[in-house]
């Protein structure tokens, strides 16, 4: 496969729109340690966490990469916050803005090593972790981590910490939302929807 070079190819690549990519505030970098690799910004209310950088070859690895001494955060591309009714939580950036075209309010964690085990009694808390049941409290929290062993391993764990659910409307040809989302994007709509309306949450997305 080619090298992506462009916002429009890294879109296509990855079955998204452009607008959805720019609305992220994803752009193409040029020159310095990442170039013509793409930029992933994690913002906050007032300004950005850290920059995530994308691997522009598909298929490549690592896929991406935080610039050194980054720590990590919640990615939140819409700045959503407490009050929100609905929040969606997803595995990584892309499937995160899967959702996020999707109409859904959507939150997503870079890696399922970064949710707490509650079964680990020698793990450490990340102090930040705790705070998220209070940040989403009153929010009908649904959990889309991969549909994989790790993946749904982990989404039981946050959604029990955030008192949700896990979402369960799976076609086991798709690995992940993004995947899911390339392939057939009207499947993925009517499965979130399904699952919407089992769980009472309103219209179709």
């Amino acid at each position: 496969m080619a090298v992506l070079n462009t916002l429009e190819e890294l879109a296509d690549e990855r079955g998204l729109d452009t607008q959805t990519l720019e609305w992220a505030g994803i752009r193409y970098v040029e020159g310095g340690r990442y170039d013509g690799w793409f930029a992933i910004p994690y913002p906050n209310a007032t300004g950005t966490w850290k920059t995530r950088y994308a691997n522009p070859e598909p298929g490549a690895r690592p896929k991406l990469l935080d610039a050194p001494g980054a720590t990590f955060h919640l990615y939140n591309p819409g700045r959503i916050g407490p009050g929100t009714a609905e929040v969606w939580f997803a595995e990584g950036e892309f499937d995160t803005l899967t959702l996020a075209e999707l109409g859904l309010d959507t939150i997503g964690i870079h890696g399922t090593e970064n949710v707490d085990d509650d079964e680990d009694e020698d793990r450490e808390v990340d102090p930040r972790q705790e705070a998220w049941s209070v940040l989403f409290e009153g929010s009908f929290v649904v959990v889309a981590f991969d549909n994989d062993d790790p993946g749904l391993r982990a989404g039981r764990r946050l959604a029990r910490g955030l008192g949700g659910i896990v979402f369960d409307e799976w076609d086991d040809d798709h690995g992940d939302l993004n995947d899911w989302y390339q392939a057939d994007p009207e499947g993925l709509d009517r499965a979130i929807g399904r699952f919407r309306r089992r769980h009472g949450l309103g219209e179709d997305t």
